[in-house]
């Protein structure tokens, strides 16, 4: 039976209310972005080829950061383009992927063409008409 245990740690940096976001896997700790917790809050993070999920043209956040932690945006630096999303449009049309028997965790991967803060702000505003209906659907 898998246990569940917490894996991501927000680490302070200089700014008061900036965080790097630590996962530790057991074997190993990757740093693999920043929570800004100003405003609404926004979490960015750095990713090259090597992330992107081939077969479904996508990029992945951490399930357990998108779950535990509350904050709106996500900004992506991927390949010299800046990808913007929100964490409700992330979650709720992303797709969760597990790769815990590769030693690695549970993954909400969003496909390269639904990125776009346009897309992700008309979807936050259906959001606000119909209440909060579909947060945390991808779980």
């Amino acid at each position: 039976m898998h246990q569940y245990t917490q894996s991501v740690r927000l680490i302070q940096a200089r700014n008061p209310h900036v965080y790097d976001v630590a996962l530790d896997l057991g074997h190993q700790t990757r740093y693999i972005g920043k929570l800004d917790k100003s405003g609404e809050g926004t979490f960015s993070a750095k990713r090259n080829e090597k992330h992107l999920h081939r077969k479904t043209n996508s990029l992945g956040i951490n399930l357990e950061l998108l779950q535990r932690f509350d904050f709106k945006s996500i900004v992506i630096e991927y390949v010299g383009n800046k990808l913007v999303s929100t964490r409700s449009f992330i979650l709720y049309h992303g797709s969760v992927l597990d790769f815990s028997k590769s030693g690695f965790e549970k993954q909400v991967f969003l496909k390269l063409d639904l990125w776009g803060r346009e897309r992700a702000e008309a979807f936050e505003r259906t959001l606000g008409q119909q209440g909060d209906l579909f947060s945390g659907q991808a779980a």
